[in-house]
């Protein structure tokens, strides 16, 4: 790929990782803040870096937003900023980290800072007291890092064989 341009086959790869993005999710809702999304952005961050990565998270983030009935300017920058914080650290910071274990440390991490994202809304625009908000969240908060820690620890490395003869076969 010649700078940021977008083949149509790499259109194609971004709709449907976003739609398996979009699906597991909201087939996950039932079990609350369990669900592979942290995984698979850090797979898609890992294997499509992070122009198409941005793609598929600013398109899973209106989706979700338009889906649930939500489609509240006020929420959505956060939930956003919340999943880029994913392909950012991976693309960037921890770009040579690819052992499963550490990525799924790195998952966790991004399970409490996608969380600790929403305080800036509940605080200072709800004014929601931080310490009630914190209490409240902490169950979800450590559903979410398990739930992001063992989908990474398992999947990834299966998942990354995957999509390198998916990506193989693309050229």
């Amino acid at each position: 790929m010649a700078g940021n341009k977008l083949k149509p086959i790499d259109v194609a790869l971004i709709a449907i990782l976003t739609a398996l993005l979009f699906c597991q999710e909201e087939i996950l809702t039932i079990i609350p803040n369990v669900q592979l999304t942290v995984f698979l952005i850090v797979l898609y961050s890992k294997k499509l870096g992070f122009f198409k990565t941005s793609i598929i998270v600013t398109l899973h983030v209106i989706l979700d937003s338009l889906f649930m009935g939500s489609f509240n300017l006020t929420i959505m920058p956060f939930m956003w900023l919340g999943w880029m914080l994913i392909p950012i650290s991976v693309c960037f910071i921890f770009k040579n980290v690819n052992k499963p274990i550490y990525l799924a440390l790195i998952g966790v991490l991004h399970s409490f800072l996608y969380s600790w994202v929403f305080l800036i809304p509940n605080a200072f625009i709800f004014h929601m007291n931080i310490l009630n908000y914190l209490k409240a969240d902490i169950i979800f908060e450590l559903i979410l890092a398990l739930s992001s820690f063992l989908s990474i620890l398992i999947l990834y490395k299966p998942c990354n064989k995957v999509m390198d003869n998916l990506l193989r076969n693309d050229n």
